[in-house]
């Protein structure tokens, strides 16, 4: 069920007249669980029933590891809880994947096997409800936070509709607490801001911006490198869009049933070094892998050298946790290296006597462009799966050819046109954005009058530029 769809409207106001006869918290928690549960079901029925295997294995491992003194049953516990959650999302996942792989190995090694590759329907957000709980029984085995007592406080966390199936990854430590107050309907100018911001966001600019960046890599070959570059702004774009869109009509949602979300995206396309853009995408996956793997794999606590490998190995599994595909892995690859890379310009710079970090408008002018130049790269296996139009993409992308011809690559010029307003548009407001501090809480401090004009402006825009089909978040496949 998308969130701009007239099912999510009626569900939407169904839930909300249920708020209005239901006014007991414990009941409020019922009904949003229940409407949790059916939001899932919308997509497949049958799926729901991993939910709720999850939220059953961990809900009670971490029960019964709050109440093991003994630190051995309580690892043994905490290793079962694992490889019930990673066992579901590695089957679902990676089963596939990895069949795939072996049969390809095994005939390159002259073994004659027949075997087809599994055929298995990935159930969406699976990979972010399975984080959810992984960090929750994590957390009560580390003795951060205490395990929960309320069946129905942890499935609501689990399940909860507006983040469930595409993020903001949630800490159990963040929202289970929120679950200890009055459940309150509340909503405001910035909360319906946030929310029109990310339905622009995502119907506006990145469901048109995308018409060209599939054209461009559905066929590569067919075009010269400053054609590649295109398509590659175009998606890094789209993605950003996208995703933040979602997660900006989330923690919008969100915040209508009284509880706040993290962020998920700060400006990545302003991030002048590696560190600073994990710092500002996908901000929950980042800092959970910071958190429960690259951490845990020792961190930098280990000395230079195994600090550039849990850095790598964390990217490289965050590039799987994407998809099982090859691309994802290059993908994860790419950050990896360049994370490792800017590390190791770091040590060797602080070990120069008389270091001081470059400042000034133009350094980090050169830094933000030296980023993005990578991030654009990296962008280029996300978004192409099939080996051939990857290596033709990245060849040009890197080895510039200098055809500036334009006029009979069979693009079209009203989609070039309007995807260079939309990149043009797109630049200056991520830009003033960043100078104002997010516009939802700009556009919030506006009086009603206003704020009217401005959400008929972005009606008229909606009705101008609605795609002519409804087009799934791209998060909904991972």
């Amino acid at each position: 069920m998308l969130f701009y769809t007239p099912e999510f409207l009626v569900f939407s106001v169904i839930l909300l007249a249920a708020f209005a006869v239901v006014h007991r918290d414990e009941a409020r928690k019922v009904v949003l669980l229940v409407a949790s549960y059916v939001f899932y079901m919308w997509w497949n029925p049958a799926f729901i029933l991993l939910i709720a295997f999850a939220t059953f294995v961990n809900f009670v491992a971490a029960r019964a590891i709050a109440n093991e003194p003994r630190d051995g049953r309580r690892k043994t516990i905490l290793i079962g809880s694992l490889v019930a959650s990673l066992g579901l999302l590695g089957y679902f996942k990676y089963a596939g994947f990895l069949a795939e792989n072996t049969l390809y190995l095994a005939r390159l090694l002259g073994f004659d096997v027949h075997w087809t590759s599994f055929d298995i329907t990935l159930p969406v957000g699976i990979s972010f409800y399975t984080f959810q709980t992984l960090s929750y029984t994590l957390d009560v085995y580390r003795r951060q936070i205490p395990a929960d007592h309320s069946p129905l406080d942890f499935a609501l966390y689990v399940a909860f509709f507006p983040q469930l199936v595409a993020g903001p990854i949630v800490r159990a430590a963040d929202f289970l607490p929120q679950l200890r107050n009055p459940v309150r309907l509340s909503v405001d100018l910035e909360t319906v801001f946030l929310i029109l911001r990310g339905l622009a966001k995502k119907v506006l600019v990145a469901d048109n911006i995308a018409i060209l960046a599939d054209r461009i890599f559905e066929s590569p070959e067919a075009y010269p490198s400053i054609v590649i570059w295109l398509g590659a702004i175009c998606f890094a774009i789209q993605i950003y869009c996208d995703f933040s869109g979602y997660s900006d009509i989330a923690i919008g949602i969100s915040r209508i049933f009284g509880f706040r979300l993290p962020l998920n995206f700060d400006h990545p396309y302003l991030a002048r070094n590696p560190s600073d853009f994990w710092r500002r995408w996908h901000i929950s996956l980042s800092s959970w892998l910071r958190d429960y793997l690259y951490i845990s794999m020792g961190g930098n606590r280990k000395g230079q050298l195994a600090t550039y490998r849990n850095l790598m190995l964390t990217m490289l599994l965050g590039g799987l946790w994407h998809g099982a595909s090859w691309n994802f892995v290059l993908w994860g690859f790419i950050h990896g290296f360049i994370l490792v890379a800017h590390r190791f310009y770091l040590d060797l710079r602080r070990r120069s006597p008389g270091y001081r970090p470059a400042t000034g408008r133009i350094a980090e002018l050169a830094s933000i462009c030296a980023m993005q130049f990578f991030v654009l790269l990296a962008w280029i296996p996300f978004r192409i799966s099939n080996s051939s139009d990857l290596v033709t993409a990245l060849r040009r992308f890197l080895i510039f050819d200098f055809d500036f011809g334009l006029a009979n690559i069979g693009l079209g010029g009203a989609a070039l046109f309007s995807s260079t307003l939309i990149m043009l548009g797109f630049g200056a407001l991520h830009l003033v954005s960043a100078r104002v501090g997010h516009l939802d809480r700009f556009f919030g401090r506006l009086s009603i009058p206003a704020a009217c004009c401005v959400c008929v402006v972005v009606g008229i825009a909606a009705c101008l530029l609605w795609p002519l089909s409804d087009v799934p978040f791209i998060y909904f496949q991972f």
